[in-house]
């Protein structure tokens, strides 16, 4: 892997996107959750990712929100989904204004159906990565149907695009282990929190999951046990991580958005993916927040 794509390795945290009441992004609000996120300590930031609320944003609010959290981010990488229009034809345009914001690099995820067909996905994202400007990481994002990019796919483009890594969803430790070993020099983003430690032992490089989005100290924290061999701090680490996973899905985004807002950033509750905040759920934030969201 070049010196430029290493600066990918690690962990990237996604960011949420706050609404106004009436459904409108809150910019002061957003730009200070940016400084927020960047004083966990992240290594990198994912603007505009499905945890942003991505299907239910225009083409513009994605560039700005990317935009933003690039001038905020100062010289750690930020990158961005570039291809979320739901009309191929638009993409490359698409692309280009993403690039644009001065991320670091884009990130492009299977168009709707494309899946079923991996070797048209493959020449897909090839012809998309050739007009890129920046490097290119993939996305099983799971509002797309199908999602999934096979291993052979992703190690194919790794050796012969300037794809550079590939955000793994298939919710399996195999799953992700597959796509290392068919691209050991691309960056393997562990998506799903309960197989982070394991990936990490067995190479994984990366890290982009639900869990960055209001507790990335506590991922930071994690990716530096497993770094330094720290079994007890890392596998205690682990179980919080796994806890949170849970708790937060059951009403995400919601539920994170409430979570950052425990921790002093006023984030409201408004999604536009109608997603909403029950009292079990809310109850069970607090409790994982008062256990072990001061801790890290």
């Amino acid at each position: 892997m070049s010196s430029a794509e290493d600066r990918f390795r690690g962990v990237f945290a996604l960011l949420l996107t706050p609404f106004q009441p009436n459904g409108s992004i809150d910019w002061q609000v957003y730009e200070r959750y940016v400084d927020w996120q960047l004083a966990q300590r992240p290594h990198g930031l994912f603007a505009s990712c499905g945890s942003s609320e991505l299907k239910h944003l225009t083409a513009t609010e994605r560039v700005q929100l990317a935009r933003r959290a690039v001038e905020r981010a100062g010289s750690t990488p930020v990158v961005a989904v570039a291809n979320a229009d739901p009309e191929t034809a638009s993409h490359e345009h698409e692309l280009a204004r993403m690039a644009d914001t001065g991320v670091s690099g884009v990130v492009f995820i299977p168009p709707n159906g494309m899946g079923t067909d991996q070797d048209r996905l493959g020449e897909y994202f090839a012809a998309l990565a050739a007009k890129s400007p920046v490097p290119v990481l993939l996305y099983e994002i799971p509002a797309s149907k199908p999602k999934d990019i096979a291993p052979a796919t992703y190690g194919r483009l790794v050796r012969e695009t300037n794809v550079c890594g590939v955000k793994d969803t298939s919710g399996t430790l195999s799953g992700a282990l597959a796509k290392l070993e068919a691209a050991p020099d691309g960056v393997l983003y562990q998506a799903v929190a309960p197989f982070l430690q394991e990936t990490l032992k067995a190479g994984g490089n990366g890290v982009m999951a639900i869990v960055s989005t209001a507790a990335a100290r506590h991922v930071r924290a994690l990716w530096d046990a497993v770094r330094a061999q720290e079994g007890e701090q890392a596998r205690d680490l682990q179980a919080r991580l796994t806890f949170l996973n849970a708790i937060l899905e059951l009403g995400y985004v919601a539920t994170a958005k409430y979570l950052v807002s425990l921790q002093g950033v006023p984030m409201g509750l408004t999604c536009r993916t109608g997603s909403t905040l029950s009292p079990p759920a809310a109850k069970s934030v607090e409790t994982w927040y008062d256990a072990s969201g001061k801790e890290a």
